[in-house]
This record gives structure tokens, sequence and C-alpha cells, in this order.
């Protein structure tokens, strides 16, 4: 799979936020996720791991190269099951909109219904998986997103707030916060190049890049 896209993340705080959303406004749009009444939507994201936690590993090993599965659920009520591949700063991902059967099904590992849709590349490479290594849903990562969109290299600049943390076999009572609320995570993603007068706004204040894994800091987070 060829990589294209680069990725960056940094550890911001409330006040750079709010100065970077007041720039960011006059030259990007909102995200069409957005809520109505507010900028914001909120995810869901159930990750995935094997028998050996290799996708756990891979970040607290220092590996440039990452591969994961997650189930991705939106405020819009859309689910869709993402396979993301990442070197370095460079990235792909392969996307599929789910019915809520194949939903139910991929969590629960049900492979009476999973088999009747390995006409999906996805599908069948995840069942493979499960089949394989075990694959099975560990972690729910829930947090606020804002995101600013330019047709141009395809930029996507998003906030990331009030992140969220527990195990899949977990109840909401043992929810953990990643960050305090004065944090939030800021993604920067194009494809090609980063326009100019984006960069100068995005990069003024030359903020500290993080190799921040949503997955493995909850997984951290979690460990009691």
């Amino acid at each position: 799979m060829e990589l294209t896209r680069a990725e960056y993340k940094f550890l911001i705080t409330y006040d750079d936020y709010i100065k970077l959303k007041f720039q960011l406004s006059h030259i990007m749009t909102l995200d069409a996720h957005a809520d109505t009444s507010s900028s914001d939507y909120h995810l869901t994201s159930i990750y995935y791991d094997d028998l050996m936690d290799t996708h756990l590993f891979e970040k607290s090993d220092g590996l440039e190269y990452h591969q994961k599965y997650r189930v991705r659920f939106y405020s819009t009520g859309d689910t869709r099951l993402e396979y993301k591949t990442k070197i370095g700063n460079m990235t792909s991902k392969r996307s599929l909109w789910l019915s809520n059967e194949l939903t139910k099904a991929i969590l629960e590992r049900d492979y009476e219904i999973l088999y009747r849709h390995l006409d999906q590349e996805l599908i069948e490479n995840i069942v493979v998986r499960m089949k394989l290594d075990d694959l099975k849903p560990t972690l729910i990562i829930e947090y606020d997103r804002e995101a600013f969109v330019y047709p141009q290299g395809d930029v996507r600049i998003t906030f990331d707030k009030a992140l969220t943390a527990r195990r899949f076999d977990q109840d909401i009572a043992y929810e953990r916060k990643l960050y305090e609320p004065k944090y939030m995570i800021l993604e920067v993603k194009y494809t090609g190049l980063l326009p100019d007068f984006i960069r100068s706004i995005v990069f003024f204040k030359n903020f500290q890049p993080v190799s921040f894994s949503k997955y493995y800091t909850g997984w951290l987070t979690t460990i009691y």
C-alpha cells in the first residue's frame, strides 16, 4: 500500500487552540461531520489487537512501521471499519462503511455473518487476522473532535479534546482521562504539499511534535 499522506501530531494548550481556531476559521471550512449547534463532533473508536498485543508493542518498542484496525462510531450514527498503515509521518488508510448488522458481527467476531461479506476485501482481511492471530477488540477511546478542511492538498487540521479510554470489556465506570482539560491534541494531515499560508499559521509557534498514539496512551492510562 502506497503511503502518500503526511500526518503530524502536537500537544497544545487551550490558549493555543483558541488562537489557532480563530485564524483557521477564516481560511478553512468546518468538517461536514460537525454538529449544527457546535463545531465539534463526538467519536468513539474501538481498537483491535492480537493475542501477542503486536500493535501495542510496535509503538512501545519505537518501531516506525505501524498497522491497526479500528471500528469508528460517529455522532451522526454512522460507523466504519478502518485499517491504517503508518511509517514515520506518512500514512495510508482504507475504510468501509458498516451496517448495524456488520458492526455487531465485527465486534462479536460472529463468523457466520462475516463469512457472508468476504467479497469485501477489508472484511476478508480482518477475518483472516481474527482466525490466525486471535485479533479482537481491546480498547475504547472517546473524544470530541473539531476539524477544519481545505481542498488544496486535501488538508485536514483537527483538535481532539476530552480524550478518555477504557478497556473493551469494562463499563464506563472504568473510563480514564488521557490528558488534563487544558491540553488537547492537534493533528495536521495533508497529501502532497501543505499550502504556505496554512503552514505559517500552524507552525508559527514551533509546537513540539509528539509521537502520540491514542491506542498506546489509552492502554497505559487504563493500567490499574
